[in-house]
């Protein structure tokens, strides 16, 4: 009875509910929260990991993984010695929320169910079949919010 009450709730459409099948971890908005605080920075030059540290009250070993998946996604460029820090790699217009988690970490992956039984095989390949129709929908909208579009 279960798994018919969550395929009446996925069919209804509502997106709330729906959205809670894509989880993202906070590795997302640590990502979202240093690239914002780049942005953002005053003077123009680079940030260093401390200050991002400091403002953002990120743990630190958190912190220097979510930058080192920042620059090898080619979000950040980091830059060593004295003067060095984070710098955006390209326009906040050109940085899309899509590109944030695809960088942090692992894509969001809908849900895979597996039939208790063999005759519920069709049902739950429909289920299934939502999903992922939701999972790609889910993509398409972090695609169009952009870095620069987003408020601090």
């Amino acid at each position: 009875m279960q798994g018919a009450v969550f395929g009446r709730t996925l069919i209804k459409g509502s997106r709330e509910r729906a959205l809670r099948i894509m989880k993202l971890t906070r590795s997302v908005a640590y990502g979202v929260g240093i690239l914002l605080q780049i942005k953002d920075a005053k003077g123009g030059g680079p940030v260093t990991a401390a200050t991002i540290a400091r403002d953002c009250k990120f743990p630190p070993r958190f912190l220097y993984r979510v930058l080192r998946r920042l620059v090898d996604a080619g979000l950040l460029v980091g830059t060593s010695g004295p003067l060095g820090g984070y710098e955006l790699a390209r326009r906040s217009e050109g940085i899309t929320l899509l590109d944030i988690v695809d960088a942090v970490e692992s894509p969001p992956e809908p849900s895979v169910l597996e039939p208790v039984r063999a005759k519920h095989r069709r049902a739950i390949g429909k289920v299934n079949r939502l999903c992922r129709l939701e999972a790609d929908r889910f993509r398409r909208e972090l695609k169009k919010v952009t870095l620069a579009k987003l408020r601090a």
